[in-house]
């Protein structure tokens, strides 16, 4: 019995959210061994991976979703340029009064698909990154160690791309957003705006 645990460990005794190379550390031998069990842990349901072509995982527990600073974590894991843009980044600021269903998020590396049914991941083009730093496009505030566009970039941004959940226009404070910025950010944005 105690031979078979060390070939074939608990997954309670791993994280809710792992990697591959996590899993490698606690096994001994190769990292075929770790695939190996990963598959089996995929195959009989318990675990699910994070996006495909990705060895990020999360267990899966009935009747216990992840929290979204759980699937924060998974995401920023996944993806390390994620940002939280669009209504979710509003409505984390206080600037919307309407609440997403699903969690906005954009990442830098070419998206072909993510497993966590919460989240809307949409790819951004090559010097998004930088015109966010330029133009002091990032929020100072964060969530659960996410970064998040400011208010004025997650508005220009969904201008921009028109590929991510915004509110009604009733259901934003205006007032709380920097015309000036509104349009430093909007004009940042046009040579990266996609052809419609």
């Amino acid at each position: 019995m105690m031979q078979q645990d060390v070939m074939f460990p608990s997954l309670d005794s791993l994280p809710k959210i792992f990697s591959l190379s996590d899993l490698k550390q606690r096994l001994p031998g190769d990292g075929e061994h770790a695939l190996d069990v990963t598959l089996r842990w995929l195959e009989a349901g318990v675990i699910r991976q994070v996006a495909p072509e990705r060895p990020v995982f999360y267990r899966v527990i009935l009747g216990q979703p992840l929290s979204e600073a759980e699937v924060l974590q998974a995401l920023m894991r996944t993806f390390p340029s994620v940002v939280i843009v669009g209504g979710s980044a509003l409505w984390r600021q206080g600037v919307s009064t309407q609440q997403d269903s699903t969690l906005e998020c954009a990442v830098a590396e070419p998206v072909t698909d993510c497993n966590l049914n919460q989240v809307g991941l949409h790819s951004r083009p090559a010097g998004w990154w930088s015109v966010m730093r330029q133009v002091g496009g990032l929020s100072a505030e964060g969530r659960h160690g996410a970064t998040m566009l400011s208010p004025e970039m997650a508005v220009a941004d969904a201008a921009a791309f028109r590929d991510v959940w915004m509110p009604d226009r009733d259901g934003i404070d205006w007032a709380r957003l920097s015309t000036a910025r509104l349009c430093s950010a909007t004009e940042a944005l046009l040579p990266l705006r996609p052809a419609h």
